[in-house]
């Protein structure tokens, strides 16, 4: 898996929406933070579509399908999850130097 497309400008555009980097005030906290955060995003959408079938007991299986998919992946995400986060944050803080 080659993610050496995440551009400077990106990174930096996750990292600092308003602008507010100095191209010195890179905080390896919140480079992690988005990098847990991306990832828990990735699993609860992986979770979320390999449940579907359990979860499509009218609206109250959707309803508690998407709160346990979302506690899932941010539990999942937050005990290592799948290394994706380390990896992002490798990268991230290579391109933002």
């Amino acid at each position: 898996m080659d993610i050496a497309g995440i551009s400077s400008q990106l990174a930096s555009t996750a990292l600092y929406p308003s602008g507010a980097s100095t191209g010195g005030d890179r905080d390896p906290a919140k480079v992690a933070k988005v990098s847990r955060q991306f990832e828990s995003i990735l699993l609860r959408q992986i979770i979320g579509e390999s449940m579907k079938p359990l979860l499509e007991s009218g609206p109250s299986g959707q309803v508690y399908g998407y709160m346990l998919t979302s506690s899932l992946a941010d539990q999942i995400s937050a005990g290592g999850g799948l290394g994706l986060a380390h990896i992002l944050q490798t990268q991230i803080s290579q391109k933002t130097k």
